[in-house]
């Protein structure tokens, strides 16, 4: 995930040490769903590769670990705070996307749940995290302050926000990782605004 995106790792990196492998490799779920839906170019073959990653996913409540890294490492670290069962419902939020350029109602829902899934490893409040999820996907304002557990991603909606507002006035985005991506998000998690 570290070179596939960037601002969601140095997030993770916010998070307490305890919970910070788990966060990452829900991320790197995230962000490996995403590569599979970017880069297929028919939708059937997609929806085959997404199922794969869903009975996968599921077959980590039964105790089958694959050999395949990321399993691994989301069975080590995720499990049991999440069940392989929550992770396969983040199937749903990339299969909606296959054929579709614009974001769907699902995916945005979809970024909801996976930030809820985020709050239950480090501790935070579902119902807020939430709402950051949705933020998130959308480039919207959160208005409320975020606690403490949730601030890495606060930092995530933050980013978007600020991208969302920098297309809007005809700017360029900024690379990922950059350092004013990267003080943005230090003040999200000091503030949690």
């Amino acid at each position: 995930m570290k070179a596939r995106d960037r601002d969601r790792w140095l997030a993770c990196l916010y998070a307490p040490a305890a919970a910070r492998p788990g966060l990452i490799a829900l991320m790197a779920l995230d962000c490996e769903l995403a590569q599979l839906v970017v880069t297929t170019t028919e939708p059937m073959l997609g929806e085959i590769r997404l199922a794969w990653w869903r009975e996968r996913l599921e077959a980590l409540d039964r105790g089958e670990v694959p050999a395949q890294p990321l399993l691994a490492a989301l069975a080590a670290h995720a499990l049991p705070q999440l069940s392989g069962t929550d992770l396969a419902g983040l199937e749903d939020r990339w299969i909606d996307m296959l054929g579709h350029d614009g974001v769907t109602d699902a995916h945005v829902a979809g970024g909801g749940t996976l930030f809820v899934l985020a709050a239950r490893l480090l501790g935070g409040d579902a119902g807020h995290a939430q709402a950051l999820g949705r933020a998130w996907v959308l480039g919207d304002a959160v208005a409320a302050r975020t606690p403490g557990p949730l601030r890495p991603l606060r930092a995530l909606a933050a980013l978007a926000l600020r991208d969302a507002q920098r297309a809007r006035a005809g700017q360029p985005v900024e690379p990922r990782g950059s350092l004013g991506r990267q003080w943005r998000m230090a003040k999200a998690v000091a503030f949690g605004r």
